[in-house]
C-alpha cells in the first residue's frame, strides 16, 4: 500500500546523494548516534504537529499511513484531518497499552483531534493510538457548536476505530460517527477500544439550573454517538462516560454488541441510549443491541438501557420503529432504572437480566405529570408499545424524562468524581524539562519505567500490609523495609537520571556550536588556499610533475628551481606569496589542535554517556576519522 513515509525517506536518500558533503551528515549522523538506545522503529514518524501529518496526507494521497512512534507524545495543536480514501492514522506496529503513541490536544481552540467525515473519506481508519482531549487541563469548550468530538468520522463508508484509548474529550462526545451530509454513512466498526473518562458531572452551584446552557459550556459528554447504517460497535470497554456510554442514532443494520459500561469514579446518565428519531426519521430496523454489560460498579447509572423518546424527554409522542435488545446484562449497586422503554413499534426485547440494585431518588429537575414510578429493573409504558415482544418481566407505568433520579449512593465509600485526567502514557509526576523535546522524551520514556517500578514495589509492599508478620521464618516487617529501601534508591536514581539529561544536553549544545565554528574556520582556510594558488601560482597536473620536484615547492629555493612549472609573475614574488601561504596553513594546523582539544570534552562526554546506554562505542573515533579526512583535504 502506498505510504507518505516511503516518499519521504527516498526524497532525502536523493538530497543526501546530490549534497555528497559529511558536513551535511555529521550532525544528524551524531544526534542519531546518541538518541540509539532510544531509537524505534525506522518507518515511524517521530517529530510531528498536526500540520506535517496533515501535510503527509494530502501529499500520499489515497492509501497513506502515518504511523507514529510508540510511547511518543504528539501535542497537537490543531486538528489531524484525512483527505482521501484508505488513509491510516495508527502507531508503529499497532501495539496496545503503554506503547501506543499519544495524540494530545494542546490549543484551547479545537475539541477535535482527528477528523475525517469527509464522503471521499472511504475505509480511513484510527488504530492502535491514545488520543487524549486535555479536558481537565484546558477545560470544556464553551461554544455549544465548537464542542465536537474528540475523534469525528462518518460520511463514507467502511471507517474504523480501533484498539484505541479515547479520553478526556472537551466536546460532548468521545468518538463521534456522524451520518455525513446526504446520509452516506455506512459500514463504520468501532470496537475494542478503550474510551474514558469523558466528560464531567453536571453541578448545579457551578453549571446553573440547566447544564444544556452552563456559562462554561457541556458538562457532561458521550462514549461513542453512531449515526451510521450497518455498523458495528463491538467490544468496547467505556467508563466514567457522565452522559451515556453509547448514544445509537437510529443506525439501521447496526451491531452493538459485547460492549463493558461501567461507573467508577463519576456518575452517568445512561449506559445506552437509543432515543432520537433523527437522522434516519425514528428508523432502528435491524439494528441489534445484544450482549452488552452496563454495571453501576461504584457511582449512578440512572437509566441502563433506554428505548423511546420518553426515557429522555417529555415527547410522548414520537414513535420510533424496528431494532432488538436482547441478552444484555445489568450489575452493579447503584443502578437507577434498568431498561425502560416507550414510544416504540416493531421491536423485540428478550432475554435480558439484571442482578443490580436499583435506587435513586426523584430529583427537582423531574416533571410533575406524570409522576414517575421508583427505579425498577425493567419498566415499560404499555400504551405506547405496538407490534412488539418484550420479556414478561416489565412493569407498566406511564413515564417521561426518566433520567431525572439523583443517586443515592454513599458518597463517602464511592470514589469522588473527578475533572483530571492522567493518561497510562505520561507519568503523575512532573517530568522536568532540558530544553530539547529529543532528549524530554528520552527521560520521559526512562521516568516511567523508574515509576512502574516503584508502582510494582509500592503494590507489593501493600500486600505485605495483609500478610501475617512471619512468611516461612522470614521477618516481614524488615523484608518491607528493605522495599522502602529500595524505593529511595529508586528515587534517588531517578534524580541523577535528570541531571545526566541536563549534562548531556548542554554537552549536545556545546558540541554543536564548535561544529559551527570548527566549518566556518574550514572554510576560511580553503578559501585562503585556493586565492593563493590560483591568483598567483598554477601548480602542473600532478602527471608532469614527480615527488621531489612537489616536495622541492616547500622552499623558496627549490622554489626557484622549479621555473618549467610556472605560470604568471616572477620566481622571487611567487616564493614570497607560497611562503605565506605555507606558514598560514601551519598556522591553521596549530588551531586546527587547539579547536580539536576545546571540541574534545564535548564529544568524550557524549561517547561515554552513549557507551553507558549501550549504544555504539565507536562515536569518538568516527570523529576523529572525520577529522582526519578534512584536514587531509584542507592541505
Amino acid at each position: 500500500m502506498p505510504s507518505h513515509l516511503d516518499s519521504q525517506n527516498t526524497r532525502q536518500r536523493q538530497r543526501g546523494r546530490r549534497r555528497g558533503s559529511p558536513r551535511s551528515l555529521v550532525l544528524p549522523w551524531l544526534l542519531c548516534l546518541v538518541a540509539l538506545p532510544y531509537a524505534l522503529a525506522a518507518d515511524c514518524i517521530r517529530f510531528a504537529d498536526y500540520d506535517s501529518i496533515n501535510q503527509m496526507f494530502i501529499d500520499g494521497g489515497p492509501g497513506t499511513k502515518v504511523l507514529l512512534c510508540p510511547r511518543k507524545t504528539y501535542r497537537l495543536s490543531g486538528t489531524v484531518v484525512f483527505t482521501a480514501a484508505d488513509q491510516e492514522l495508527a502507531t508503529y506496529g499497532y501495539p496496545t497499552g503503554a506503547e501506543r503513541a499519544v495524540l494530545r490536544v494542546e490549543s484551547p481552540s479545537i475539541a477535535t483531534a482527528v477528523q475525517g467525515d469527509c464522503r471521499r473519506c472511504a475505509r480511513v481508519g484510527v488504530r492502535s493510538v491514545v488520543i487524549d482531549g486535555s479536558r481537565g487541563k484546558l477545560g470544556r469548550v464553551a461554544d455549544v457548536d465548537a464542542a465536537t468530538g474528540l475523534v469525528v468520522l462518518g460520511g463514507s463508508e467502511g471507517q474504523s476505530v480501533r484498539d484505541s484509548w479515547i479520553t478526556d474529550p472537551r466536546g460532548f462526545t468521545a468518538i463521534h460517527i456522524r451520518e455525513g451530509d446526504k446520509l452516506g454513512c455506512k459500514g463504520a466498526v468501532v470496537e475494542r477500544n478503550e474510551i474514558g473518562p469523558a466528560g464531567e458531572e453536571y453541578d448545579a452551584a457551578v453549571d446553573g439550573p440547566d447544564p444544556e446552557l452552563s456559562p462554561l459550556g457541556r458538562p457532561l459528554a458521550d462514549g461513542i454517538s453512531i449515526a451510521c447504517r450497518d455498523s458495528v460497535v463491538r467490544g468496547n470497554t467505556l467508563w466514567d462516560n457522565t452522559d451515556a456510554g453509547i448514544v445509537i442514532y437510529c443506525s439501521p443494520g447496526t451491531t452493538v454488541a459485547d460492549n463493558t459500561i461501567s461507573a467508577r469514579k463519576s456518575s452517568a446518565m445512561a449506559g445506552i441510549l437509543m432515543v432520537d428519531q433523527t437522522p434516519f426519521d425514528g428508523d432502528y430496523s435491524g439494528l441489534v443491541v445484544k450482549g452488552n454489560t452496563i454495571d453501576a460498579k461504584s457511582r449512578t447509572i440512572r437509566v441502563g438501557v433506554g428505548i423511546g423518546a420518553a426515557v429522555w424527554s417529555d415527547d410522548t409522542e414520537t414513535i420510533l420503529s424496528g431494532g432488538s435488545v436482547l441478552s444484555n446484562a445489568l450489575k452493579g449497586q447503584y443502578m437507577g432504572f434498568g431498561i425502560a422503554a416507550a414510544g416504540l413499534d416493531k421491536w423485540k426485547i428478550k432475554d435480558n437480566w439484571s442482578e443490580a440494585r436499583h435506587q435513586g431518588k426523584r430529583s427537582a429537575r423531574c416533571f410533575d405529570d406524570p409522576i414517575n414510578p421508583d427505579p425498577t429493573a425493567f419498566l415499560y409504558h404499555a400504551m405506547s408499545v405496538d407490534n412488539s415482544e418484550l420479556q414478561a418481566n416489565f412493569e407498566d407505568h406511564e413515564f417521561a424524562y426518566i433520567a431525572c433520579i439523583d443517586g443515592m449512593e454513599d458518597r463517602d465509600s464511592a470514589p469522588p468524581a473527578t475533572t483530571e485526567t492522567t493518561s497510562a502514557a505520561e507519568p503523575t509526576a512532573t517530568t522536568p524539562s532540558t530544553g530539547s523535546e529529543m532528549m524530554d522524551d528520552i527521560l520521559l520514556h526512562s521516568q516511567q519505567r523508574m515509576l512502574e517500578a516503584i508502582e510494582g514495589l509500592g503494590m507489593t509492599i501493600d500486600r505485605a500490609h495483609l500478610a501475617p508478620a512471619t512468611v516461612d521464618g522470614v521477618d516481614a516487617s524488615a523484608a518491607m523495609e528493605r522495599m522502602r529501601t529500595r524505593i529511595d534508591q529508586l528515587e534517588r536514581e531517578q534524580s541523577e537520571l535528570v541531571d545526566l539529561a541536563k549534562a548531556l544536553q548542554g554537552a549536545i549544545e556545546t558540541f554543536v556550536a564548535e561544529r559551527s565554528e570548527f566549518e566556518r574556520w574550514q572554510t576560511g582556510v580553503l578559501r585562503l588556499i585556493e586565492k593563493a594558488l590560483a591568483n598567483d601560482y598554477a601548480l602542473p597536473e600532478l602527471g608532469d610533475v614527480d615527488a621531489r620536484a612537489v616536495d622541492a615547492l616547500d622552499d623558496d629555493a627549490g622554489l626557484a628551481r622549479q621555473n618549467k612549472y610556472r605560470r604568471g609573475p616572477a620566481p622571487k614574488v611567487l616564493a614570497a606569496q607560497y611562503a605565506e601561504a605555507a606558514a598560514r596553513v601551519r598556522r591553521a594546523r596549530e588551531e586546527e589542535a587547539a579547536l580539536h582539544a576545546w571540541v574534545s570534552p564535548a564529544v568524550w562526554h557524549m561517547a561515554k554517556w552513549a557507551a553507558a546506554a549501550g549504544s555504539v562505542g565507536g562515536l569518538y573515533a568516527a570523529y576523529r576519522r572525520y577529522v582526519g579526512t578534512r584536514r587531509s583535504k584542507i592541505l
